[in-house]
């Protein structure tokens, strides 16, 4: 299917009153076969990623829908990506602002860009479906609260690899293995931490970079085409003053704000809090990586517990990074929610 891209930005008051942009990028179908009955997808991609990871996944979808061939077909009417305001184009163009503090941002702030977008009259009368990936799945559900922004209301969420516990869960003790959950989430998070503050940030060149991630996890093991969109757009030009080197490359996420999405801990039972509460009318689907690689199995467990879903699902060959390393089984299995062929509660 061919999409024609178009980048809009909108302005909104972060919770710290600092003015920063954010930003969206729109995907229409050819005039000739949109359907403005059909529903919008918004997507919201995970920590130190970007908007445009999306677009292999968004350029199969409508081949995929129609190849289901199901009486329940949904049309799209467009799809839109969004970056958080600290990461990818945004992060660019919010680079000043964002220099001016250290406390970084919030997911909560993420969502409230969001909200901003929508009361901007961007997706008036839209059907939105919303799909938001590990910390994006956090900010699509936290979209939904009503604060000083109005909430967005959803026909219908899909949470890929949604990266949230219970607080009971959380705190659990399992005697069988002598283990607590707070501790063992703690120590995965420290380490986490060490990993991206020792990790490399600035190339020469693009060309450089590519060859970097194309010998490390995680982006040895992602889709080629996820991988090039990130040399593409999740790196920025920047000027080395104390360097031999002119100018070079570097991460548009940096190392300090990537960190911070790790330690909002209170938020993230927030999120649960609304998921538990949300209006069941609204479905709610879970989509999973079939390797269990970054949370462990009490993690699923606690979130399959949360409340009743529209269905579940596993993307074979794929982890917690589901949309980078199989953007086509991911698709597939959003195709499967839109057309109404996925079983409701589908087995693990």
């Amino acid at each position: 299917m061919s999409w024609t891209a178009r980048t809009f930005t909108a302005t909104f008051h972060s919770r710290t009153a600092k003015v920063l942009t954010f930003v969206g990028k729109r995907y229409t179908p050819s005039p000739h076969i949109q359907d403005l009955n059909g529903v919008t997808l918004v997507f919201f991609h995970c920590a130190g990623s970007h908007k445009e990871a999306w677009e292999p996944m968004i350029d199969l979808l409508q081949c995929q829908l129609q190849e289901l061939a199901s009486d329940r077909l949904v049309s799209i009417r467009e799809a839109w990506s969004f970056d958080m305001p600290n990461h990818g184009e945004a992060a660019s163009l919010n680079g000043p602002t964002l220099e001016k503090g250290k406390a970084g941002l919030t997911v909560e702030e993420c969502s409230d860009g969001f909200k901003q977008f929508v009361s901007d009259d961007m997706l008036s009368g839209h059907k939105l479906v919303g799909i938001g990936h590990s910390l994006g799945a956090s900010a699509l559900v936290l979209s939904t609260i009503t604060t000083h922004l109005a909430g967005v209301v959803y026909d219908s969420m899909i949470l890929v690899e949604p990266a949230i516990i219970t607080r009971a869960d959380y705190g659990a003790v399992d005697w069988q293995y002598t283990r607590c959950n707070r501790t063992d989430r703690e120590r995965a998070l420290k380490a986490m931490n060490t990993a991206i503050s020792k990790r490399k940030d600035t190339w020469d060149t693009r060309e450089e970079a590519r060859s970097f991630f194309l010998q490390r996890y995680p982006w040895k093991t992602w889709d080629v085409r996820v991988l090039d969109l990130f040399v593409r757009h999740g790196l920025r030009n920047v000027e080395l003053q104390d360097s031999g080197t002119a100018s070079a490359v570097k991460l548009c996420c940096d190392k300090d704000n990537e960190r911070r999405a790790y330690r909002q801990d209170e938020v993230y039972f927030d999120v649960v809090d609304r998921l538990q509460s949300l209006d069941p009318a609204v479905p709610v689907h879970l989509i999973f990586g079939q390797r269990e690689d970054v949370m462990p199995k009490y993690v699923y467990d606690s979130i399959l517990g949360m409340r009743d879903y529209a269905s579940v699902q596993r993307v074979q060959n794929a982890g917690h990074f589901t949309l980078h390393e199989n953007p086509n089984g991911l698709s597939a299995a959003i195709a499967r929610i839109l057309s109404d062929t996925v079983s409701p509660q589908a087995k693990l």
